[in-house]
């Protein structure tokens, strides 16, 4: 293992302490594998035990934005079927506290980014995320596009929710000078409101979860590895694929939209063949963020809780 149990530690501390006051924070985590293997799995398991504590009890899904169209938009095949889509948020849920991930987008954002026939907007549960994020022991992004970063980028406690929101050193650089569409460009003076960590392949978050470097998608995209107090493993992998039949057929999103989206496809399919593997092994629940039909899926069999739990215990 690269990381000692006494380092975990000094990360817990400084996480705990330091967030809403120090706007970087650059702890590197030492040379460790950036192949997505067995082996790498096999430290992020390590990783979850590093910090002590309760693990969460459940993983929470709230679907901000609901759309659909055809699988051949989501997925390079030729197939015309339409499939329902959504912009969700997740809720990391410990007995007396919660993890927020991903911040989904504001009403501002549909009418000025999807034209004259906009997705279905959900401005109640819009509403739960602002508490929750408020609320929140902690924030994380999986990446920059602004359909998971703008709840954190002009919500109404925007420096409130900032101080919580832990940035990979990859995603401020992306905010701060966007490379490609889809990214809201943030100034220096907003940047600075929000604490970065500077991480080579894993970092421990919190107990049971660890962020794993995954970019491709963006150049500062992350999964987000939870591990149950009840033993159950999930990866939220955010836009790896937008529908599992990228996953489970081997295919990437369609060229086109790769290339607008300026993704690294050579680094993508690795990460796919990963995901593929360990959740064919039964190992981890994949969730990918914009497969509607999978998320409702997982809520039907208790894997993921539908809506937040925001009561204080």
């Amino acid at each position: 293992m690269a990381v000692t149990a006494a380092t975990a530690a000094r990360y817990a501390y400084a996480l705990a302490t330091g967030l809403a006051l120090a706007p970087v924070m650059p702890h590197a985590l030492g040379a460790q594998s950036r192949s997505f293997n067995d082996s790498l799995f096999t430290e992020v398991r390590a990783l979850a035990d590093a910090i002590p504590g309760d693990r969460p009890l459940s993983l929470h899904v709230l679907k901000i934005v609901e759309s659909s169209g055809p699988l051949r938009n989501y997925v390079a095949v030729d197939d015309s079927e339409p499939v329902p889509s959504c912009f969700p948020v997740f809720q990391i849920r410990y007995r007396d506290r919660w993890i927020v991930v991903d911040a989904a987008l504001d009403s501002a954002a549909i009418a000025q980014y999807y034209g004259a026939r906009p997705p279905v907007f959900h401005q109640d549960r819009y509403n739960i995320l602002q508490r929750a994020l408020l609320d929140a022991n902690r924030i994380v992004l999986t990446h920059e596009h602004l359909d998971h970063a703008i709840g954190v980028e002009r919500g109404p406690y925007f420096y409130a929710v900032a101080a919580k929101t832990v940035l990979s050193e990859e995603q401020y650089q992306s905010l701060l000078d966007p490379k490609a569409r889809g990214i809201v460009r943030l100034t220096a003076d907003s940047l600075a409101a929000f604490p970065v960590v500077r991480y080579d392949r894993l970092y421990p978050l919190a107990p049971g979860v660890v962020l794993i470097k995954a970019p491709g998608h963006t150049p500062g995209s992350q999964f987000v590895y939870v591990q149950l107090r009840g033993g159950s493993e999930l990866l939220i992998a955010g836009d790896l694929a937008w529908q599992s039949e990228g996953l489970w057929r081997d295919q990437q999103k369609p060229e086109a939209t790769s290339r607008s989206l300026a993704e690294d496809r050579e680094a993508l399919r690795p990460q796919l063949a990963w995901a593929r593997r360990i959740a064919q092994r039964g190992e981890v629940t994949v969730v990918l963020s914009h497969d509607s039909r999978l998320l409702d899926s997982l809520v039907t069999r208790h894997v993921l809780v539908n809506g937040f739990d925001l009561r204080v215990r």
